[in-house]
């Protein structure tokens, strides 16, 4: 019978500290104890991010969310601590394309310790990279463990129908920013989800079935950030 994926306890702490955080901060707010220099630096949409990151880097095992959102939150925190007069908001696509750049190669150099024998639909690890496109891929490997995909401004769907895991733990790294991917995944693939969507979505929309029979010690992990995009997780009966 397929395995049923539960929910990331981390997600879940993770969150519930970001509130309990928050609420504090708005309690000393209102009881005047926080200096107003300081009122206009924490409750800003550059803090949010800063306090989200630094949750996210100090909470999960994978450091690129947080990493991240606090890239992006430092740089516009900045123009608000030095009260700089230029229109800073000129920055924001500048700091997008230098975090991207930043988490390409920092996922690249992550899996330059996996042996694999090439790159591309006949390799036993893939690397897909779409950048203002994409298209459609059937991945036929027969011993598959993973790989990364990595979307921005574009999308792709990878089809694994055909595949076979390798055995032990294998791991599909999704990098997603104003993009997407779709994944398609075998009805009897033992597949947990660990995807942060931050402004985007991740949905898991694999049909439940009795009719497998999940392989032991075979799993799939996808995990990963969707930053202002989406991921989709399916699978054909």
């Amino acid at each position: 019978m397929k395995t049923q994926h539960k929910s990331n306890p981390n997600n879940r702490a993770i969150f519930g500290i970001f509130l309990i955080l928050f609420g504090c901060l708005l309690v000393l707010k209102n009881l005047d104890f926080i200096p107003y220099e300081l009122r206009h630096m924490i409750f800003s949409w550059p803090g949010l991010l800063i306090g989200l990151g630094a949750l996210f880097f100090f909470g999960k095992e994978d450091k690129t969310t947080g990493i991240v959102l606090m890239a992006v939150g430092g740089v516009f925190m900045f123009p608000i601590i030095f009260d700089w007069s230029f229109n800073w908001r000129g920055l924001f696509w500048p700091v997008v394309m230098i975090v991207v750049g930043v988490v390409v190669i920092r996922k690249r150099n992550a899996c330059e310790g996996h042996s694999r024998s090439g790159v591309g639909i006949d390799s036993d690890y893939i690397d897909e990279l779409n950048i203002f496109g994409g298209g459609e891929k059937m991945i036929n490997n027969k011993n598959f463990r993973g790989g990364k995909v990595t979307c921005v401004f574009g999308g792709t769907e990878l089809n694994l129908s055909s595949a076979d895991l390798a055995e032990g733990t294998n791991v599909i790294d999704v990098f997603a920013m104003f993009g997407g991917c779709v994944l398609v995944v075998p009805s009897d693939w033992d597949v947990k989800v660990e995807v942060t969507a931050i402004m985007g979505g991740v949905s898991d929309k694999r049909v439940a079935t009795t009719n497998y029979i999940v392989e032991p010690k075979k799993e799939l992990i996808i995990r990963g950030l969707v930053l202002m995009g989406g991921c989709e997780i399916k699978s054909y009966k």
